[in-house]
């Protein structure tokens, strides 16, 4: 069946294709979760391109680690879909010493990063490592040509020498 909210609806967690876990503000679905974030031009004021970004992404750490116990449990245990103990990530305390913008605080302390925000650094980050092969590139198309210059040049004087 379906069922149509016309008003503003709140639940402590909510099951989609699947039953809500229990713990206050989760959503689980079985399926894909569409949403968009709002991002037109007309919205923003003082836009400027991310500076230094390779250099900050340097900074964090890609991690794999386990949840702790107290976790697993609260969200109603490992599962294999849902809830998994061994997982894949960064930790927010590091993420917010370079990008204290993507990591968000909750009352009771702990901290979330939105991962979907760091995609605007790694644009950065890779056109700034474009820009570094490219100039790496020409540096060494220009070392080569003068190479085989010097090399013809020493060939030529090899020649006259043992004629």
């Amino acid at each position: 069946g379906s069922a149509q909210v016309t008003s503003s609806l709140q639940a402590a967690s909510l099951g989609v294709g699947t039953a809500a876990s229990g713990t206050a503000g989760e959503i689980r679905a079985t399926n894909e979760i569409t949403a968009y974030y709002t991002s037109d031009a007309r919205l923003k004021d003082n836009v400027e391109t991310i500076q230094d970004a390779l250099g900050k992404l340097k900074q964090l750490r890609g991690v794999m680690f386990d949840w702790a116990d107290s976790v697993v449990e609260q969200r109603g245990g490992e599962d294999g879909y849902f809830v998994r103990r061994h997982d894949t990530g960064v930790i927010a305390q590091e993420v917010e010493k370079i990008f204290p913008e993507l990591v968000d605080t909750d009352n009771s302390g702990f901290k979330s990063v939105e991962y979907s925000k760091i995609v605007a650094i790694l644009i950065e980050a890779i056109k700034e490592q474009e820009k570094k092969i490219c100039e790496l590139e020409n540096k060494n198309t220009s070392l080569k040509a003068s190479s085989d210059a010097e090399t013809a040049q020493l060939k030529a004087e090899i020649k006259l020498i043992f004629i």
